[in-house]
């Protein structure tokens, strides 16, 4: 019987640097295929999370419409999506991973301390960002619950009991973003007036601290008061 706390060493083969959104996003554009008054309906969120192939491109989407769904509920207007923000948010939640830290500045790259910085890099010539960051598991397991390791990956919730199942992408990111907005600081930017766009970005890793528990890190990025304007190539 083992009770672990979120652990922060992880490993994973992914670059560091702003990469262009994945391949998956460009064939399948969850962002035209639904919209804030269907997507909890849209088939492909309430999937259950293949562990072996995480859709990263499909949880950065759920996570913005549930976050636009929060602000509607709050009589704000929706945010825009950017997908400049999303390259800058992706390539904090990668660097998070491979660099084994957890903050918004980044310990091991003067050239992406900040939001702003890395958002410049992502080629946007006016970031006024704030940044919204989270750690979680794509298992349904909540932190410090008593689990017993059954495996490699592989926990339940008794000795010899059903083995604790994936999320689907929609519980996932519903988890995430009630946690941010069980958070003073996080539920501000969520709802921030001066926000007009929003991209979001996740990694996904196995906690080697926590027997290989499937893990994932995402970041929110917001553009506040005036709209990304690309640099001209």
């Amino acid at each position: 019987m083992l009770k672990f706390k979120t652990g922060l060493q992880a490993w994973l083969i992914l670059s560091t640097l702003c990469h262009p959104v994945s391949a998956q996003t460009r064939i399948r554009d969850h962002y035209a295929e639904t919209d804030l008054s269907g997507f909890r309906n849209y088939a492909l969120f309430n999937e259950v999370i293949d562990l072996d192939h995480i859709d990263n491109a499909r949880m950065n989407a759920v996570i913005f419409f549930l976050t636009n769904e929060i602000r509607a509920n709050n009589h704000l207007a929706p945010l825009d999506y950017a997908p400049q923000l999303e390259k800058s948010a992706t390539m904090h939640a990668r660097d998070m991973v491979q660099g084994n830290f957890f903050s918004h500045i980044n310990p091991n790259n003067k050239e992406k301390k900040t939001p702003n910085d890395r958002a410049r890099l992502c080629q946007i010539s006016n970031p006024y960002l704030a940044e919204n960051i989270i750690e979680g598991y794509a298992l349904q397991y909540v932190s410090n619950e008593t689990v017993y390791l059954r495996g490699k990956g592989r926990f339940s919730s008794s000795p010899d009991g059903e083995l604790l199942k994936p999320h689907t992408y929609l519980s996932l990111g519903e988890s995430f973003v009630q946690r941010w907005m069980n958070s003073k600081d996080h539920r501000k930017n969520i709802l921030a007036k001066e926000a007009l766009q929003m991209g979001c970005g996740i990694a996904n890793y196995l906690d080697g601290e926590f027997n290989d528990m499937p893990s994932l890190k995402a970041v929110q990025n917001f553009q506040w008061f005036k709209p990304v304007i690309p640099v001209k190539q």
